[in-house]
């Protein structure tokens, strides 16, 4: 498979414009539309249209988003494999939600780079769903998340408590969802629980899977949401948030995923250092 005819599919995916691409690709825009054709000849359909806003994916094109993305990501790891430096034994490919970066995988990865000084990390992080799709290919060998998916072969711990708690920009929000809330997409235990509590609530005009930087869409909208307390808590200490009074709370526990790609001689390790990050994430305390 050719990585140019992949990157331009992707780059045109993303910017919905074979003008844009070229620009971003620092080619022509007949160059680009040639290479789409390439494309599309090698796997057998159309994979974009036209229209009057520029172009968008067929049906074709959007199943085959998720396969290019992975050929793409197997190509960067066997890249950082076969380069691996000398003065390695061996070497991990991590992952987690965004959310999950600042509290506990950043620690994580600092506790490693510190006790398995001949280990070469290799880490990323991303949405749930692709990084899913990464541990079955073998891509990724551990990968933290909330809400995992329980799929054949997988092994899953829990690691560590969080609650989703309801935030808003005003200091003074009555608990009332109206039009300033949004839906934080935050996985299908959550969306049950939270239209048991809210049966009546209408469907908000906004639903957004964004994680990590919700805080500061809340902020800058003057919107109110549910998150993670572990990413809401220093915004509300900073004065920049505020936890609504007598709101409910629904557990979010994290966890970690991993198959047996990688030898346990490698892996063992790596997670006892997880579980210690996790230990050591600091204790929540809901407040009013």
């Amino acid at each position: 498979m050719d990585i140019v005819l992949l990157k331009t599919f992707l780059t045109v995916l993303t910017t919905e414009s074979f003008v844009a691409a070229a620009q971003r690709l620092f080619v022509t825009q007949s160059a680009v539309s040639l290479r789409v054709q390439k494309m599309e000849a090698l796997v057998g359909h159309k994979l974009f249209e036209r229209n009057k806003g520029g172009v968008v994916p067929t049906v074709e094109g959007e199943k085959f988003e998720t396969y290019a993305r992975s050929m793409l990501q197997l190509w960067d790891e066997a890249l950082y494999q076969v380069g691996l430096p000398t003065g390695f034994s061996g070497s991990v490919a991590l992952a987690c939600q965004d959310s999950l970066w600042p509290e506990l995988s950043s620690k994580w990865v600092a506790q490693l780079a510190k006790h398995m000084p001949n280990t070469a990390i290799n880490f990323q992080i991303g949405m749930p769903i692709v990084l899913t799709n990464m541990l079955v290919r073998g891509r990724i060998d551990i990968a933290v998340l909330y809400n995992p998916e329980i799929r054949q072969g997988f092994k899953v711990e829990r690691l560590m408590e969080d609650r989703l708690v309801l935030v808003s920009s005003q200091k003074n929000h009555n608990g009332e969802l109206k039009d300033d809330y949004v839906f934080a997409n935050w996985g299908q235990e959550f969306s049950i629980a939270h239209s048991r509590f809210y049966p009546d609530l209408p469907a908000p005009q906004i639903m957004l899977q964004v994680g990590g930087v919700l805080p500061n869409y809340l902020i800058e909208n003057k919107k109110t949401a549910y998150m993670p307390h572990r990413i809401a808590d220093d915004y509300v200490a900073a004065g920049k948030l505020h936890l609504v009074k007598d709101a409910p709370n629904f557990p979010f526990p994290a966890y970690a995923v991993w198959t047996e790609h990688k030898s346990e001689e490698i892996l063992m390790p790596v997670l006892e250092q997880l579980r210690i990050a996790a230990k050591n994430a600091p204790w929540i305390e809901l407040g009013g």
